[in-house]
């Protein structure tokens, strides 16, 4: 059986990559997730893990090649040429060297442990471990920003299964095989090793293994000032209706160049007319995506209603009091930084 290695996506812009070094040779053993071969992006330089153990039989693309997002790179066959080489050792009848029996004193030896490898993502209780993988050589550590599929969704390989951030890089990460995800071991903004348990694939039809969701800490709510009593409300007060002035056509936005978005949200922001700057990002560090876009558009109209509706009324009533603006819960509290923003802040 043979299995075909491809060109991942390594970003959503990302539509082409180039392979760098092959690490492996045709003819080589590799295991699952083992690094078969460097790529460069305009985004990431990265390895690209083996998808099946078996023989490389065939590199399809050479060094320094251009190839787009799924284009077949290498053919892994399974097996295959192990049994080959065991064939045509046979075939040519070369006897096997035989050793000697020579005669050793019987003495106790401590077990030698094998040395530390980085075991690539095992079969446990039926399923296939999901690691956080290395991207890129000084980095030790990742952090879960989003998770693409939920438990008990079912996903092919090399599927885009996660997203994480580390200190060079935000990328997705691909599924190794096919079957239905298991179990979610780390939760949304957790930072962890390089190495580490991120999830369990099983086989299709498999029963979810229910995690333990991590305790939140408990935010610290700012104490809400106590709302002051309304003041007097003058005598009514006429107002005579005055002729609505011609309404000039809207000037185009002009946004920050500094805003942390991607090009989508800022074409967005400038479609519905929203300045970026009075926006706040409900995202990771503070970025802003585009649901903040659509809700600041959503207030913007709702308080440009209120003086068309009251200069339909030809005498206004006694006006009502203000409500007195509530400060935020999350005002002074502190929020936890980004790793990206720590590095930048470092820099």
């Amino acid at each position: 059986m043979s299995f075909s290695v491809t060109m991942p996506a390594l970003g959503e812009s990302v539509s082409e990559g180039t392979v760098t070094r092959w690490l492996k040779n045709e003819g080589d053993m590799v295991a699952v997730d083992e690094p078969l071969l460097e790529v460069s992006t305009d985004k990431v330089d990265t390895e690209i893990p083996s998808p099946a153990a078996g023989i490389l039989s065939k590199i399809v693309v050479g060094v320094d090649q251009t190839v787009a997002v799924g284009a077949e790179l290498a053919v892994i066959t399974e097996g295959a040429g192990v049994s080959g080489g065991n064939d045509n050792a046979n075939a040519a009848g070369v006897p096997a060297p035989v050793a000697t029996p020579v005669a050793v004193p019987e003495t106790v030896v401590a077990p030698i442990a094998p040395p530390a490898t980085t075991p690539p993502p095992a079969a446990s209780g039926g399923g296939t471990v999901i690691t956080m993988p290395a991207l890129g050589e000084s980095v030790s550590e990742g952090t879960v920003t989003r998770w693409l599929k939920n438990v008990g969704d079912s996903i092919a390989v090399d599927e885009a299964l996660l997203e994480v951030s580390t200190d060079k890089v935000d990328t997705e990460i691909p599924s190794p095989v096919a079957g239905t995800l298991l179990a979610i071991d780390v939760a949304v903004d957790t930072t962890v090793a390089v190495g580490a348990r991120l999830g369990l694939i099983g086989l299709s039809g498999s029963a979810p293994v229910a995690a333990t969701p991590p305790t939140p800490a408990p935010v610290a709510a700012a104490p809400v000032a106590p709302t002051p009593p309304p003041a007097p409300v003058a005598a009514p007060v006429v107002v005579t209706p005055v002729a609505p002035a011609p309404v000039a056509a809207t000037p185009p936005v002009t946004q920050p160049q500094d805003a942390y978005v991607t090009p989508i949200v800022r074409k967005l922001a400038n479609d519905l007319g929203v300045n970026l700057a009075s926006v706040r990002g409900t995202g990771i560090g503070g970025r802003i995506r585009k649901e903040d876009v659509v809700s600041a558009q959503t207030s913007n109209n709702a308080v440009a209603g209120v003086p068309a509706q009251a200069a339909n009324t030809g005498s206004v009533a006694p006006s009502a009091p203000r409500p007195t603006a509530v400060a935020s819960p999350l005002r002074g509290t502190t929020v936890t930084m980004s790793r990206l923003r720590k590095v930048i802040a470092a820099r």
